[in-house]
């Protein structure tokens, strides 16, 4: 059975934001015991749940930038787009920056969250490591899982 072409359109798109959604929702529980609080995987599902929506509209974000940066809002079917090196450094840095200001924003001034002494920190920063590396790691894996799949030579 081969796909129609609206099929082949959404493959990318739905990749990179079903892919991203459950890759967020797997590390936000993986990461949920080191967060004060914290007492089981089942009572805290939930909460990831809801702070992986919050880790979809950073992806977004990194969605709309590269799509100025190419001036394409299709751009991620399209095959040129993965060779650039802009597409995977604005992944990386618009992560991270995204990241490290949420986290300083709810940890330092929110205070809508605390750490678990297994929490890794960033010196001077005192953030959490593991929710950085969560949007350094994770739009870049999507990405990569989605240049597998460009629709557009």
């Amino acid at each position: 059975m081969t796909m129609t072409r609206t099929h082949q359109w959404l493959l990318p798109p739905v990749l990179f934001f079903g892919g991203s959604f459950t890759l967020h929702l797997l590390w936000e529980n993986l990461q949920a015991p080191l967060y004060e609080g914290f007492d089981s995987f089942p009572q805290h599902f939930w909460i990831c749940f809801k702070a992986t929506w919050g880790d979809l509209l950073f992806m977004l974000t990194i969605y709309a930038a590269l799509a100025i940066v190419h001036r394409d809002p299709f751009w991620i079917a399209d095959r040129s787009t993965y060779a650039h090196p802009a597409t995977w450094i604005i992944t990386l840095l618009i992560g991270v920056l995204l990241a490290v200001s949420f986290e300083l924003w709810a940890v330092h001034i929110d205070h809508r969250w605390q750490y678990t002494e297994a929490m890794p920190l960033i010196p001077i920063l005192q953030i959490g490591l593991t929710p950085v590396l969560q949007m350094a790691v994770i739009p870049l894996l999507t990405l990569f899982l989605t240049s597998r799949f460009p629709t557009r030579p």
